[in-house]
């Protein structure tokens, strides 16, 4: 799944964009399908489960606007599945693993669940191959989680199946904040597919990611920025912008692969 490929693979973030409105999320999809990522993402949770409504009732009120039926997370896994693409999905939910399971191409654990081991254990136990966010983690705690997921399993030992993203947590970062040089340090670790989770304004961090060797790329996705106020569709990129995108990585790796000719080395 995640190999040594020419281009990175492209993870198109809707998340949490289709602010509960079904209609709008599969608006979102059917733009994300348009652009040419190669996968689709979403978040799977319900309120109760991720936030209390005792010591966080604002939190919990403001997850639950947000939250999408079982019935409308399966009808947008197919509609992505159906047009080619990877469906991916953080799941945040133990009880949700299994009627999405079937439709997952890949997991995607993300930075706030990377020493949540109970559910880690259980998207283990699935054998499918894990892309893991590392946001909010030490690079002990990285350490530790990727050495529990490889030690699990030898499933997670075979090339592709386990890959590492450098992320930055906030809602925008500066171009600084992306911290790329982080993907080198994991790729020393590890040697994992290594890649990027942006939360920056625009491409230029995506772009810079791949000439350092980015494998992967995940962005937000979102249809319009403009008179958006929930926080992810500042950092979110359009259709067109995805397509700008796909360009110029194109024209990277071409220039890279001139690189490598060079008899002046």
């Amino acid at each position: 799944m995640f190999s040594n490929n020419s281009s990175p693979l492209l993870i198109a973030e809707i998340g949490g964009n289709h602010e509960g409105n079904f209609d709008y999320a599969l608006e979102l999809t059917r733009l994300a399908l348009k652009s040419g990522a190669d996968a689709v993402k979403f978040q799977i949770y319900t309120g109760d489960t991720l936030v209390s409504s005792v010591e966080s009732p604002d939190r919990n009120s403001h997850f639950k606007k947000f939250e999408l039926s079982r019935d409308q997370h399966l009808a947008l896994a197919k509609m992505v599945l159906d047009a080619g693409k990877f469906y991916v999905a953080s799941v945040w939910d133990l009880t949700s693993l299994d009627w999405i399971h079937p439709y997952i191409s890949f997991y995607k654990i993300g930075s706030g669940d990377l020493t949540a081991y109970p559910m880690i254990k259980a998207i283990v136990a699935k054998r499918k191959p894990i892309l893991l966010s590392t946001g909010l983690a030490t690079e002990d705690e990285v350490k530790k989680c990727v050495q529990y997921i490889s030690d699990s399993d030898t499933f997670y030992k075979l090339p592709g199946n386990l890959a590492v993203l450098q992320c930055t947590s906030m809602y925008p970062i500066t171009q600084g904040d992306a911290n790329l040089h982080v993907m080198s340090r994991f790729q020393t670790l590890f040697n994992l597919p290594v890649g990027y989770s942006d939360h920056t304004e625009g491409s230029l961090a995506l772009e810079v990611a791949v000439a350092m060797g980015a494998q992967i790329l995940e962005f937000h996705f979102t249809d319009s920025r403009e008179g958006k106020s929930f926080r992810d569709h500042r950092v979110s990129l359009t259709c067109e912008e995805v397509i700008e995108l796909r360009a110029k990585i194109d024209s990277i790796q071409a220039l890279k692969a001139l690189m490598k000719k060079c008899p002046y080395q």
